[in-house]
């Protein structure tokens, strides 16, 4: 069974995205925000019961990140979804003439799917934990 296992929230401010989504909202902080230089953005990751949200905030407009707030404004730019086998999976999206990018060999490993061929999105699929019962 797909599960959703992340989204990724491209946000102009960090803080007033904290504000919202764990002062507001009641979502767990993980962690102290941090850069992320290959992104050009600073993150922070938050987690509720049922799913783990990043909050983007880019600083370098030739970014895959920064490009996507100055196109498109604050908003989803990426999710993570569980697989049980990332490499049917490949082939599935292969058959419908979509090309997925990564290794999803018998061994699990990541798969990508571009934001062009996701409604713009960049899909991210793995395999993962099973969900815990309940």
């Amino acid at each position: 069974m797909t599960r959703l296992v992340s989204l990724v929230l491209v946000v102009r401010n960090l803080d007033h995205a904290l504000a919202v989504y764990e002062q507001g909202l009641g979502l767990t902080r993980e962690g102290d925000p941090s850069d992320v230089p290959s992104l050009g953005a600073r993150h922070v990751f938050l987690s509720a019961e049922n799913c783990r949200l990043e909050l983007l905030e880019p600083h370098d407009d030739k970014m895959p990140p920064g490009i996507f707030l100055r196109a498109r404004g604050e908003g989803v730019f990426a999710i993570a979804v569980d697989v049980e086998s990332p490499a049917q999976t490949q082939e599935r999206l292969e058959q419908a003439s979509i090309a997925g990018r990564g290794s999803a060999g018998k061994g699990g490993g990541r798969l990508f799917v571009r934001p062009g061929d996701a409604h713009g999105v960049l899909v991210e699929v793995g395999a993962g934990e099973p969900p815990p019962p309940g």
